[in-house]
């Protein structure tokens, strides 16, 4: 019997969650500017998308950046994504992505504490900046990870070899209680994936 997967597509703002619901969707990220790697949607589409998304017992997962690219965030970026998450907190959103490195590629744990602290009550999911973590610094980034309450991590994995940067994402992971989600992988390929990972969960940027 086959098992199940649950596929999250990430949409670029609203106008996109009406048909990805009627679709079957169950879980749907939302973001903005999609072409540059995704940014915060407004205020106003957090509101409606909410309010659709719960009126049809689906969860909806936010991606928070103040801007494409993964350089480190400055302060004030870091104040903006703040008061997203606590707009995000009170509007009821089920979910946040985010994440923060530092120039030498590691995670900026000192950016990310104030945001996890903001999130309070919403599930935790690391963008994939994961992947350009080096894989000497990614066994403390996972244990940090935990220590702060993460639930899953997104990968799109390595370009050279995915199914083997993945195995061993998942291995690191798997050990602190927190769940890999492949990104970006082909429908046909699911499946083995799935199987080869043990994962049930998949998100894939919808353009």
């Amino acid at each position: 019997m086959r098992n199940l997967l649950l596929v999250e597509p990430l949409l670029e703002n609203y106008t996109s969650l009406p048909a990805a619901i009627q679709a079957g969707a169950k879980r749907v990220a939302l973001a903005d500017n999609l072409a540059v790697g995704g940014t915060t949607v407004s205020k106003g589409t957090m509101g409606e998308a909410v309010r659709y998304a719960h009126e049809h017992q689906v969860s909806l997962d936010l991606l928070i950046a103040p801007r494409g690219g993964q350089a480190p965030y400055n302060d004030v970026e870091i104040k903006i994504m703040e008061a997203d998450l606590l707009e995000a907190q009170q509007l009821g959103v089920d979910g946040v992505i985010f994440g923060g490195l530092t120039a030498a590629r590691q995670l900026d744990t000192e950016a990310l504490r104030p945001l996890v602290a903001a999130a309070g009550g919403m599930t935790l999911t690391l963008s994939t900046v994961f992947d350009t973590i080096r894989p000497q610094d990614r066994g403390a980034a996972v244990d940090w990870l935990a220590e702060q309450g993460f639930d899953r991590v997104l990968s799109v994995g390595a370009s050279q070899d995915r199914s083997a940067d993945w195995t061993a994402s998942q291995r690191l992971l798997t050990s602190a209680g927190i769940t890999l989600v492949p990104t970006n992988v082909a429908p046909d390929q699911r499946d083995q994936v799935a199987a080869q990972l043990n994962v049930h969960s998949f998100l894939n940027v919808q353009n």
